[in-house]
């Protein structure tokens, strides 16, 4: 996640001893919805109580019938304005430190109760070494969101303005943010092949370039390592500072637009709600922003909703699920780990075990279920604010952010 002190890692660490009180936590217990409804609040599948599917939805609406093939649609383009961790609630915009529980979807389809963690008699997996009693419990509807359960115990030990410095970042376009181009909208709620694609931007150069408006008119410049030509895991992970006028020293001519690296070819529409694909099975190398950076990493299971106006111009709800392995959160996360505490190899393995590893809710790939095995995959989910944008006409390198562990060979 975007720009977190030292302070905040390090006091994670601490939490990671102690976040087994059920104090730091504060979260009742809730009976277990029926197998099959969909979510812990009995509401098939929508936390709204009804009026028709939306983006964030626990579960997605299922396919339409019907050739999942192209059919000369319109192509549109969002930026994400803000993202939510975990902390703020998506609908209010409000701090909340239970919003966590109302973002994600139901990736593993079952679903764990307080009573259910705290007995560690999941049917999905074990808690793994050193977790709290908690740790499986799902939030609303079931969701699976480890990482915003996180986010939400640090910041209430830590006195720091975590998310909306990054609400901040993103909405004055100095932070890279995510752009969402949605390939062959027709004017029908329904359509079984809607193809989507994922970009992550160049961060402006606030000295030269003016803010977004965010009415529509803005136009942002394209991270080159969205695109297929990038090398196989290069810049995003350091997201970028590069001028969005970086055109002019080497940019790339918008031709290459049309070859993104991060693509959701099984997209399809219900209802207007725009699902990337089946949820808890699509594979796939997805942009995830971790701990103070974006940062490419291979998914178990990646699934993004967007509920869409009639029209399909705006976006009005939307969320994010990932499943990230423990092979992949050693690779990417523990090296941003040691630099978020100085380095310091004692307290980078505090950080991450007895933190961020014991907190793996769901089992291994590709059924993210393995009953009475250690759990051996954590469950990522964002929410977006997306507004309409105009297509981008360039790309351009972004600035890798330097590894400041080097020395101490990392």
């Amino acid at each position: 996640m975007v720009r977190a002190h030292s302070a905040f890692a390090a006091a994670i660490g601490v939490l990671g001893l102690t976040a087994s009180c059920e104090v730091l936590i504060g979260l009742e217990d809730k009976e277990l919805a029926p197998e099959g409804s969909g979510g812990a609040d009995g509401g098939g599948g929508s936390d709204s109580g009804g009026g028709g599917p939306k983006g964030s939805d626990p579960v997605p609406p299922s396919r339409p019938s019907g050739a999942p093939v192209p059919g000369g649609g319109a192509t549109r383009w969002f930026a994400a304005k803000t993202i939510f961790l975990g902390t703020f609630d998506p609908e209010t915009k409000k701090a909340d430190n239970t919003a966590w529980r109302r973002i994600g979807h139901d990736v593993d389809g079952e679903c764990t109760t307080a009573e259910i963690s705290k007995s560690n008699s999941s049917s999905i997996c074990a808690q793994p070494s050193g977790a709290p009693p908690e740790s499986l419990e799902d939030g609303d509807g079931c969701r699976d969101n480890a990482a915003g359960r996180l986010v939400a115990v640090g910041t209430q030990v830590v006195s720091i303005n975590f998310e909306p410095e990054l609400h901040s970042g993103l909405s004055t376009g100095e932070l890279p943010t995510y752009l969402l181009r949605l390939d062959d909208l027709g004017d029908q709620p329904d359509d079984p092949w809607v193809k989507g694609s994922l970009y992550v931007t160049v961060p402006r150069d606030p000295t030269t370039t003016k803010p977004p408006t965010w009415d529509g008119t803005d136009e942002f410049v394209v991270d080159a390592e969205s695109l297929a030509l990038g090398p196989a895991d290069g810049g995003a992970d350091g997201g970028g500072d590069a001028a969005p006028d970086s055109d002019a020293e080497g940019g790339l001519p918008p031709s290459v637009l049309d070859a993104p690296r991060f693509v959701f070819d099984k997209g399809y529409l219900s209802k207007n709600v725009w699902v990337s694909g089946d949820l808890g099975k699509s594979p796939l190398s997805v942009p995830l922003f971790v701990f103070d950076r974006i940062t490419v990493v291979d998914a178990a299971s990646v699934t993004v909703t967007a509920g869409l106006s009639p029209s399909h111009d705006s976006v009005e709800a939307s969320q994010l699920s990932v499943v990230v392995t423990t092979t992949t959160i050693e690779s990417k996360f523990r090296p941003i780990a040691a630099e978020l505490v100085s380095c310091i190899p004692a307290a980078e393995n505090l950080l991450m075990n007895a933190y961020i590893l014991p907190a793996r809710d769901l089992g291994a790939p590709p059924s993210l279920k393995s009953p009475g095995k250690a759990c051996d995959a954590e469950s990522f989910a964002f929410a977006f604010e997306w507004k309409p944008v105009k297509a981008p006409k360039w790309a351009a390198p972004g600035k890798p952010k330097p590894k400041k562990c080097v020395d101490a060979g990392l």
